[in-house]
C-alpha cells in the first residue's frame, strides 16, 4: 500500500486527474477500475472520480509494488543538472514578485523556458530546484504535481516570465495570459530597431508559422491557415548617430516571434536578430550585438498589479544609459 497526501500546490485538483498522471503508463480506464474496486480509496472511503481534492486529503493505493511501478514513472531530480544549475538560479536579484502560488522572474538572455532536449537547464527547472530548497515541495511530489511556466520567451529574449507554484497559480496566470484573458491585461516590451521608427500606432497582420523551419511569415492580407496578429508599436526614443530606436511594443495576440517579424515586415528589424534582422546593419554596430535586443519589461495582470523587469545592461549600452540607470517609464 502506498499513500498520497494532497499538498497545497494540488488543492483543487481532481482526483482522477491526479491519478493519471500518477498512473502515467496506464489508460485511464485502469484508474476508473481501481476505484471502482476501492482499490483507490480517497480519506478511507470509496470516492468519485470527479471529487476535488483539498490540502491534507489521503488517497491510499492498495495495489502491489509491481503494479505500481509497471504503471508509475517514479519523477525525481536529485542528480539532475548538477553541472548546469550554475547557469541560472532564482534568488532575489531575478525574483521580481512571488506568493503561494505563482512566482514573477526576469529571465536573463541565454536561458530556455522550458527544455527542448533532455539534457537542457531551463527556467522550469530551476523554479522546481528553487522550491525544492525551500522545502515547498519534494522529489516525491513531483509525481503529481510538477510546477511550471506559464508564458515562454526565446532563449535569447530577456524579461519577465511568470511561473505557477501550485494547481491555484497555475490556473490563475492561464486565465491571465491565455486568448481569452481579461482586456486589463497588459504585456509589454522593449526593444531597439535599426532605423528612426515612424510606424506609431496598431500593426495588425496575417500570420503563420512554418514549425519545419520554426519561422513565421505575415502579410497584410489573409490567406489560407493564417492568423490576425495584433500589436501596438511606439517610438520612446532614436539614436540619431547610430541610427536605431527604442520602440515599445504591447502584444495583444501572442504568436511565437510576433514581434521581430512584425518589425521586420514593416522594415525596422531588430537589432541582433539573426532570424529576421538585419546582419549587415548588425555589423556596422559596436560592440557588435550577441542577440536580439527584446526584452519583456512589464506584465499588468487582471487583478491590476503590475510588474517590471529592469532593462538588461546590453540594452542600455545601446541607447547610451548609463549602466547604473534603470529605465523607468
Amino acid at each position: 500500500m502506498r499513500e498520497i497526501i494532497i499538498s497545497k500546490a494540488e488543492d483543487g485538483e481532481k482526483l482522477k486527474k491526479l491519478c493519471f498522471k500518477y498512473f502515467d503508463k496506464a489508460p485511464q480506464s485502469f484508474t476508473y477500475k481501481m476505484l471502482r474496486k476501492k482499490n483507490i480509496t480517497l480519506n478511507g472511503r470509496k470516492a468519485d472520480p470527479d471529487a476535488v481534492l483539498s490540502t491534507g486529503d489521503s488517497i491510499k493505493l492498495f495495489l502491489s509494488d509491481e503494479t505500481i511501478e509497471l504503471f508509475h514513472t517514479e519523477v525525481s531530480t536529485t542528480g539532475n543538472h548538477i553541472d548546469k544549475k550554475s547557469l541560472f538560479r532564482l534568488n532575489d536579484g531575478n525574483i521580481i514578485y512571488e506568493c503561494d502560488d505563482y512566482i514573477i522572474i526576469n529571465k536573463p538572455a541565454g536561458i530556455l523556458s522550458q527544455k527542448s532536449s533532455r539534457d537542457d537547464y531551463s527556467v522550469n527547472d530551476a523554479v522546481i530546484d528553487y522550491m525544492i530548497s525551500c522545502g515547498e515541495i519534494t522529489d516525491s511530489s513531483l509525481n503529481t504535481f510538477r510546477p511550471s511556466v506559464c508564458n515562454r520567451l526565446d532563449r535569447n529574449t530577456s524579461g519577465i516570465i511568470t511561473a505557477g507554484k501550485t494547481l491555484k497559480g497555475l490556473r490563475y496566470l492561464s486565465e491571465s495570459l491565455g486568448s481569452k484573458s481579461s482586456s486589463d491585461t497588459e504585456k509589454k516590451y522593449l526593444t531597439i530597431v535599426h532605423g528612426d521608427f515612424n510606424k506609431n500606432g496598431i500593426a495588425e497582420l496575417y500570420y503563420k508559422k512554418d514549425e519545419s523551419e520554426n519561422k513565421a511569415v505575415v502579410s497584410d492580407t489573409p490567406s489560407t491557415g493564417s492568423v490576425k496578429i495584433i500589436t501596438g508599436l511606439k517610438q520612446l526614443k532614436y539614436n540619431k548617430d547610430r541610427n536605431i530606436s527604442l520602440v515599445e511594443c504591447t502584444l495583444y495576440t501572442g504568436k511565437s516571434h510576433q514581434i521581430r517579424v512584425t518589425l521586420q515586415y514593416l522594415g525596422f528589424p531588430v537589432v541582433g536578430d539573426v532570424k529576421y534582422g538585419n546582419r549587415q546593419l548588425d555589423r556596422r554596430l559596436s560592440p557588435r550585438p550577441k542577440r536580439q535586443l527584446l526584452h519583456a519589461y512589464k506584465l499588468i495582470l487582471g487583478d491590476n498589479r503590475e510588474y517590471t523587469a529592469d532593462i538588461p545592461e546590453d540594452m542600455n549600452g545601446y541607447m547610451e544609459f548609463p549602466r547604473s540607470q534603470r529605465f523607468n517609464l
